[in-house]
């Protein structure tokens, strides 16, 4: 019974062992990859396990990148960013295998939608849609772009929105770590229908100046800012008047200081006394 019973035994525990030995799955680290910049490169760590967890020691792994046009994979299992894409890195162990997906977005380019921007009025606000896109010509996740103005007196920008400020073109500068795209933004006035020179003096005394106020409207009446008249004196041995609008009396007489904007005029009519 000794001699039947042994060899029964050893058969039991070899196939115990073989059972607890068998590869179940490959796992791999890291379980996904991205990159952002070709050439970058990430190790794979395979390992054969147990359907318990337990490690298979001995177990031969092999590589394969589905697209190596996105993604190369050596014998030892480093994977190298090509170009930007997705692709799935293959780790096979006898008869199992796993699958690392592979995604690779390297920015290529900041793209504007909708420029050249135009602006109207003083005031008048759009916001710029950009977006970076990689050489495949996708989004970039997670992308952010920067916006700056060449000239904040005529387009201020805060975010990614534009401010008029006044009449004139400059542009505004998108940036995402080394890429620049620029858009022009142009601002213009509406069209002036009326001027007008408020409470100017009736009388100034030789020697006093005074700081003239013009308001300009269009043709609905609504008022428009950023306006620069040009200004004239009927006589500038009377009062002179320089290009803000600030009227000096020289000598005692009857004087027209002209408002201008466009084709449309305003007269203030001063008298100039005395000291």
């Amino acid at each position: 019974m000794k001699s039947l019973f042994k060899p029964a035994v050893a058969v039991a525990l070899l196939t115990l062992v073989s059972a607890c030995t068998k590869v179940d799955r490959i796992e791999v680290e890291p379980k996904t990859l991205s990159f952002t910049e070709a050439g970058k490169k990430e190790a794979l760590k395979a390992s054969a396990v147990t359907a318990e967890g337990k490690p298979v020691d001995g177990v031969k792994f092999e590589f394969s990148s589905s697209d190596p046009k996105v993604a190369t994979v050596d014998a030892n299992g480093t994977v190298v960013a090509v170009k930007s894409g997705s692709a799935n890195v293959e780790v096979k162990g006898g008869e199992k295998s796993a699958k690392v997906p592979v995604e690779v977005s390297i920015p290529a380019a900041i793209v504007v939608k909708g420029g050249p921007i135009a602006l109207t009025g003083v005031g008048t606000t759009a916001t710029i849609d950009a977006q970076v896109q990689d050489d495949a010509g996708r989004p970039v996740q997670g992308a952010t772009v920067e916006f700056t103005s060449a000239d904040a007196n005529i387009a201020e920008v805060s975010g990614n929105t534009v401010t008029a400020k006044g009449p004139g073109t400059t542009s505004v500068t998108a940036t995402s770590g080394a890429l620049r795209q620029q858009v022009e933004v142009t601002v213009k006035l509406p069209e002036v229908a009326s001027v007008a020179i408020e409470d100017a003096p009736k009388t100034l005394k030789v020697g006093e100046s005074v700081a003239l106020k013009v308001s300009a409207k269009a043709a609905d009446g609504a008022a428009i800012a950023g306006v620069t008249p040009t200004f004239t004196s009927s006589n500038e041995k009377l009062a002179t008047v320089d290009a803000t609008g600030k009227v000096t009396a020289v000598k005692v007489g009857a004087v027209t200081i002209t408002a201008k904007s466009g084709d449309k005029t305003a007269d203030a009519k001063i008298t100039i006394k005395k000291k």
